[in-house]
């Protein structure tokens, strides 16, 4: 079932589309989707597109980034709150991340309103997100 969850999420991605799974139970959503709910553990969920709309809280630099993103560094990366609910650490383009006085004076800025969308990082669809301007 893992394995189907992922791939459904990845050809999502191959296909623009950002899904998240909704909870016929509860009416909470899980990003990225898995098999249950993460609020009440139902397994009545349907993979849906979400709105892509968020809000960063903070965020930081990667000092030592996986293998893989090593060529992307320094890249800001945060805690996005989606506008549906669920929160996450990810990759956010539009802030500075090449010193810490940067970030810094980029935290002055938050709550920030970001948007996501899918780009192609180290030969793969990923979700990251913009900084709304």
């Amino acid at each position: 079932m893992v394995e189907k969850i992922a791939k459904m999420f990845y050809e999502g991605l191959g296909k623009g589309k950002i899904l998240g799974a909704h909870c016929k139970d509860c009416g909470k959503w899980t990003f990225p989707p898995v098999s249950a709910c993460r609020e009440c553990g139902s397994r009545k969920i349907q993979f849906k597109k979400i709105s892509g709309e968020g809000t960063v809280y903070f965020y930081s630099t990667s000092i030592l980034p996986p293998k893989k993103f090593a060529k992307y560094s320094p890249y800001a990366y945060g805690l996005v709150v989606l506008k549906e609910g669920p929160s996450f650490m990810t990759m956010v383009e539009g802030l500075n991340a090449s010193t810490p006085e940067k970030i810094k004076e980029g935290n002055a800025k938050l709550p920030m309103k970001v948007k996501a969308k899918v780009s192609k990082k180290a030969g793969m669809n990923v979700v990251v997100f913009k900084k709304v301007k």
